[in-house]
């Protein structure tokens, strides 16, 4: 079955809005370990999409997350350059 490339977006979209949710409840949790188990989680299903089954991430507290202000920059940096939807 061939998968149409408006059926692919409408599947990116639906991934991304999966990723959206799991990152808000991270964010939004008074739960340390939920902080760094959403982070985690997150970090190893997209590395897994590299194509590598090696598990590299484990859910761990807060503390033991390597180098966070590292990640929050990435993470800035991605965010500034992503166009905006129209209208936002």
């Amino acid at each position: 079955m061939t998968i149409t490339d408006s059926a692919r977006v409408e599947l990116a979209r639906e991934c991304l809005t999966l990723i959206s949710s799991i990152a808000e409840r991270g964010a939004l949790t008074y739960d340390p370990e939920q902080v760094s188990y959403a982070l985690e989680e997150l970090s190893q299903v997209l590395f897994e999409r590299s194509g590598s089954e090696e598990i590299l991430f484990e859910p761990s507290g807060p503390h033991v997350v390597g180098d966070l202000n590292k990640l929050l920059g990435e993470l800035r940096f991605v965010d500034d350059i992503m166009p905006r939807p129209r209208g936002n």
